[in-house]
């Protein structure tokens, strides 16, 4: 019998910190477009227990993972490898730690203490309270991404590509009790969550969904997983160009949105079972490095401030060759979910369901290593691959053949069934 437990809190910050996901943010933000939300589940089985901790963050920063989760998992009495932190990936959300350059994230000190504290709440209120739960998958799509990048004679540019197909796979995990009624879903879909760059706190698309499927069923409280997206994002265009949206458009994109899951969730989806099954691997992932400790040393004097915060950060880590990935594989019933601290591309997902039908591939998960882009993307260039090193403190670019080694990874978890 599955058991689950929910709990939710808000956690817009007392006092206006700096919002994390774009540069150009220099202060602290303008105002409250609406609440931010930590929602948690608490499930078990009766030979396994795990903890999702869904937040409309960006990510959650690895230095804050690696902190909170050891004293949390004694706390509640399990593993820290059976706490999964996962995040929508909102650009209008503070940040949670240092470890990144400061121009892409920064973190206040009472916020996150301030955090720690509504999950630590919010944990204990999910076990206090288990219900038995059925679960019911339902399988659709949503047509409102689109794959970003295009090659043009300048290279590969962050622009809307409608000739290669994006990723429009709309799956909920639907959490019944025993008189019928919805306790919570569980939303996956791959497409970022950075409709708005205005310098206001919001949920986006994901958290406000999340608002209005709670308010549609009393009682229930659901969480959003974010998918390969990558190099993918919201179809918000104008002309040949992504365009920000103001916060009324945020609202309207996130009300279609939901009404598309709200339609699917209408359709009396299929029984999956209720066992739950964990397991987890780590794989070193290699850096290719163009440059000398000498070099990243005079880079510390650059006139380029993203440049001189990322020679700080990876002569901190003595430019360490790689970054680690760790990915985690959870199945609930006949679901197969794979979990990982990182951005990963549609490729990624599209190769774990050639290994389990139907499987979901999920990023930001217990921290944050960077862009997974596939061989192909790597060699051809771009922000994904090579722009966004800089700001995620790489010291170096990721080897082409990290796609066989993630491919591998996720094989393991496979064969470990």
């Amino acid at each position: 019998m599955l058991m689950l437990g929910t709990a939710k809190r808000c956690i817009t910050p007392r006092i206006p910190v700096r919002l994390c996901g774009y540069a150009v943010r220099k202060g602290v933000y303008d105002g409250v477009r609406e609440d931010i939300f930590l929602r948690v589940y608490a499930l078990q089985d009766g030979k396994t227990a795990l903890f999702l901790f869904y937040a409309d963050l960006i990510w959650w920063n690895s230095d804050f993972i690696a902190k909170i989760r050891p004293a949390l998992a004694e706390s509640l009495g399990v593993q820290p490898e059976s706490l999964l932190f996962v995040a929508s990936h909102n650009h209008s959300g503070p940040g949670t730690g240092n470890n990144l350059t400061a121009l892409l994230e920064s973190a206040d000190e009472a916020y996150t203490e301030f955090l720690s504290g509504q999950i630590r709440e919010a944990a204990e209120e999910a076990q206090a309270h288990p219900e038995p739960v059925a679960v019911r998958r339902f399988d659709g799509q949503c047509c409102m991404n689109v794959y970003r990048r295009l090659r043009t004679p300048e290279g590969i540019q962050m622009m809307p590509n409608y000739g290669i197909p994006a990723d429009r796979t709309l799956t909920a995990l639907g959490f019944y009790r025993t008189d019928g009624s919805l306790k919570g879903v569980l939303l996956h879909y791959p497409c970022h969550a950075n409709l708005s760059n205005e310098n206001y706190i919001q949920p986006d698309y994901p958290g406000m969904a999340l608002r209005m499927l709670d308010e549609a069923h009393p009682g229930s409280v659901s969480l959003f997983l974010q998918g390969c997206t990558g190099d993918l994002r919201p179809n918000s265009v104008l002309g040949s160009r992504f365009t920000p949206c103001d916060f009324s458009h945020v609202a309207q994109f996130a009300k279609d949105f939901y009404g598309v899951c709200q339609t699917l969730l209408e359709r009396g989806g299929r029984e999956t079972g209720t066992s739950l099954r964990i397991s987890h691997t780590s794989v070193r992932l290699k850096l290719n490095q163009t440059f000398t400790r000498r070099q990243a040393e005079k880079a510390l004097e650059s006139p380029d401030e993203a440049v001189r915060q990322w020679a700080e950060k990876v002569l901190a880590k003595s430019l360490r060759p790689y970054e680690t990935l760790y990915m985690t594989r959870l199945d609930i019933g006949s679901t197969a979910f794979y979990f990982l601290n990182a951005e990963a591309v549609q490729s990624y997902a599209a190769f774990a369901r050639t290994l389990h039908k139907g499987a979901l591939t999920v990023g930001y998960t217990n921290g944050m290593i960077g862009y997974l882009a596939s061989a192909p993307q790597i060699a051809a260039g771009g922000y994904e691959p090579q722009g966004s090193a800089r700001y995620f403190a790489l010291a170096g670019t990721y080897s082409p053949e990290i796609e066989h080694d993630i491919c591998a990874a996720m094989s393991s978890l496979g064969e470990s069934r």
